[in-house]
């Protein structure tokens, strides 16, 4: 397995992972791109996920079919399928992506039938791709004890979450959460960096923002305000030790009005500055 950081970007990687120890496997990455980058027309021997976090809307050209990717999208190419972006981006943006084979990644009982049909999948809402990726890239940049088995795990999610989202024929189940609740979590998930208020949210889910919020408090045991710091807190720990991204670019992207609000509001909840907090994870 080899890392490079390929130039002309403003910050990340590209991960080759054939030799990782995990069939199926064979590359990944975390890049924040500038509006010059453009990724020229290319084809994998594997499917390719591509999970844009932020920027303007990217358009794609997939075998002559033009794509619209938003902010917290996603688009799955498979093997063979030419793609290419169609234009460049109007300003810089932030993606993940992997190219990993299903079918030798999960058991064929929970194999998903979209892996094994040969046409791109566009989700232009799949926030819920950001954990498992997240997981995934930190096996991937992370030596550790039981690291392959790490990966295998994780890239299994991610395959069963990208699955999830591919499947809209079945009926989705919250067994235990209130759809109300299910759908604000999701928002805030989804606009991280926006500052959702609760009474954005409530309009959303169509109730009153009392009791939304004693609702939220009630089935997570936090409320609404609570979640997303956690939230902000959680990427903000990933992104000071596993990416090279300016502190002031990290505290934007989260949202924070200034480098400063964001070292305060991390060293009330870690108890140490963005800066040391990155130099310990890099020891």
């Amino acid at each position: 397995m080899s890392i490079e950081r390929p130039t002309g970007l403003s910050a990340g990687f590209h991960a080759h992972l054939q030799h990782a120890g995990v069939p199926g496997l064979h590359h990944a990455g975390d890049q924040h791109a500038p509006t010059s980058w453009v990724i020229r027309t290319h084809t994998h021997d594997a499917w390719e996920l591509y999970l844009q976090l932020s920027g303007p809307p990217t358009q794609w050209t997939v075998a002559g079919r033009t794509c619209h990717i938003p902010a917290r999208g996603m688009l799955a190419v498979p093997p063979g399928l030419p793609h290419a972006m169609a234009a460049s981006s109007t300003a810089p943006y932030h993606f993940y992506f992997a190219a990993l084979t299903p079918a030798q990644i999960v058991s064929a009982e929970v194999l998903h039938p979209a892996w094994l049909r040969h046409e791109p999948l566009v989700v232009t809402d799949a926030g819920t791709m950001v954990p498992p990726f997240e997981l995934f890239l930190r096996e991937v940049t992370t030596y550790q004890p039981l690291r392959t088995a790490g990966l295998a795990s994780a890239a299994a999610l991610l395959v069963i979450e990208a699955s999830r989202l591919a499947d809209d024929a079945r009926p989705k189940r919250q067994l235990t959460v209130h759809p109300a609740v299910a759908m604000a979590r999701r928002l805030i998930e989804n606009r991280l960096s926006e500052g959702v208020t609760v009474d954005a949210l409530a309009a959303e889910v169509h109730l009153s923002p009392a009791y939304l919020a004693e609702l939220f408090h009630a089935e997570t045991g936090e409320t609404p305000g609570r979640f997303r710091a956690r939230l902000r807190m959680g990427r903000a720990r990933l992104l000071l030790a596993e990416t090279d991204l300016p502190i002031i670019t990290i505290a934007t992207d989260l949202g924070y009005s200034s480098s400063q609000h964001f070292a305060t509001a991390f060293r009330r909840d870690t108890g140490s500055t963005p800066s040391e907090y990155r130099s310990a994870a890099t020891e």
